[in-house]
């Protein structure tokens, strides 16, 4: 079934998630398995894009314990057109652990969307299958949406509404599909455009 043409999500990949989210562990890497199969299968069977993981924060950074798994995936120039962060779903219940996924993934946008060869460089922060999108423009180099400062005095603690309807859509849903092919829709035109 290929999901050019498919209108839900397919029964095996939900399978595959139910796994492992049923898995009795708190390690994000449960999620590796589940997520990689996803985007092959949304980017389809063909050498046209490519999954690949990013390896971990150099030690002297001292984030290395938040980070567990980002995807990247790839046109066949090497170039990236998709990032997919992925935490654990107990993050999407602390508005600290919250702020931490966002900043992160701007992070990953400041390095990558200069290389971005389509006009939008789309990406997905994942709090277990808790869905929040980005879109950054490769021209002005804005990433939607915007970024919300960390309220002042910088050591005050987070309200618990902080970024609490960021991730708002699970991933597996009915809108959660919908999403992933506008996503991927967009990708694969522009990036047809480009070749």
């Amino acid at each position: 079934m290929p999901f050019e043409t498919d209108t839900t999500w397919p029964p095996g990949l939900l399978t595959i998630f139910d796994h492992g989210r049923a898995r009795s562990t708190t390690l994000e890497n449960r999620y590796y398995g589940p997520y990689n199969k996803l985007l092959d299968y949304c980017f389809g069977n063909t050498f046209a894009y490519y999954v690949a993981p990013q390896k971990l924060p150099t030690d002297d950074n001292r984030e290395t314990v938040d980070f567990i798994v980002f995807l990247v995936v790839f046109d066949n120039n090497g170039k990236p057109v998709f990032l997919l962060d992925v935490k654990n779903d107990n993050w999407a219940q602390n508005p600290e652990l919250r702020f931490r996924a966002d900043k992160q993934m701007r992070e990953r946008y400041a390095l990558m969307l200069h290389d971005c060869p389509v006009p939008r460089l789309w990406g997905l922060s994942v709090l277990g299958t808790s869905m929040r999108v980005y879109c950054g423009d490769t021209q002005t180099l804005n990433v939607d949406p915007p970024s919300i400062p960390r309220p002042e005095p910088s050591g005050r603690v987070l309200s618990h509404s902080f970024l609490a309807d960021g991730w708002s859509v699970d991933i597996m849903s009915q809108d959660g599909f919908t999403k992933m092919k506008e996503i991927v829709t967009d990708i694969l035109t522009h990036s047809n455009n480009v070749q």
